[in-house]
């Protein structure tokens, strides 16, 4: 694809295209995106709708799966050596449903099952790496940034949260978007949060974002103040918010919290 192919997405600059064509490069399903984007050429090379309308749609879905996890794997970042990460648990489930297809089973049922839990993991495990690629380029372009006092030559008070700001929000998305947690109400994505980000707080009150909270230590009101403009709705049973903690941690460790408080 060369960079002459490259159309404007409706609201943004070419460089900010490009930059949304580049983080597709790190999706494994960035058809999924197309709708937002005025580019025949994409749109008319959907590998993914080609799938869907084949056949033999599942199989080939799960080999477009795999092809484009095994492109992926070249990315230290993505598929690091020691580490988690959402691309490894997707090749990890697609190894486990192919052997699944191939074995021999007792019942039908009982091989059934195990494809279709394969299955439902591989899906939710793409859908939070590709949320993931996609949410971490408005965080690093600076849609979000706050604006810095040329007077005063630093930034204000309110500039210095920003980071926490959109990491809250990142993390809310990714609660809210996750279809396998169910049903829960704000307070409890709110709690579970602040459990995550004030256990990081307490090892970490050197950031600056911290600096704006008496005794460096971030309060779980700001938290609910920064998510009550995003909307969750469910019908399914409602999580423990420890739940909600354990899916937090997996996705969000030390590491990824520093990434984007820095």
């Amino acid at each position: 694809m060369t960079e002459s192919k490259f159309i404007s997405i409706t609201g943004v600059t070419s460089n900010e295209t490009k930059q949304q064509f580049d983080n597709f490069k790190n999706m494994v399903l960035p058809e999924m995106l197309l709708n937002r984007l005025n580019s025949d050429t994409l749109k008319q090379n959907n590998n993914l709708k080609i799938a869907m309308e084949s056949l033999n749609s599942g199989l080939e879905l799960l080999r477009l799966f795999r092809s484009r996890v095994n492109r992926l794997k070249t990315n230290n970042e993505l598929f690091p050596d020691d580490g988690h990460t959402m691309l490894k648990e997707v090749d990890n489930e697609l190894n486990i449903i192919a052997k699944t297809l191939g074995s021999t089973y007792n019942t039908v049922e009982h091989q059934l099952n195990d494809a279709i839990t394969s299955a439902l993991l591989i899906g939710y495990h793409t859908g939070a790496h590709d949320m993931r690629v996609n949410l971490e380029r408005h965080a690093n372009n600076g849609f979000q940034k706050a604006v810095l006092d040329p007077q005063k030559g630093g930034k204000t008070k309110a500039g210095k949260v920003e980071p926490l700001k959109r990491l809250i929000d990142e993390m809310a998305i990714f609660l809210y978007t996750n279809s396998c947690l169910g049903k829960f109400t704000k307070e409890y994505a709110a709690s579970a949060i602040f459990q995550v980000l004030y256990e990081f707080n307490l090892n970490n009150k050197s950031y600056e974002c911290f600096s704006a909270f008496t005794n460096n230590e971030m309060k779980e009101q700001f938290v609910k103040r920064n998510i009550k403009h995003l909307k969750k709705v469910s019908t399914l049973k409602s999580p423990p918010v420890s739940k909600l903690v354990q899916v937090l941690k997996i996705n969000y460790k030390n590491s990824n919290i520093k990434k984007t408080l820095k």
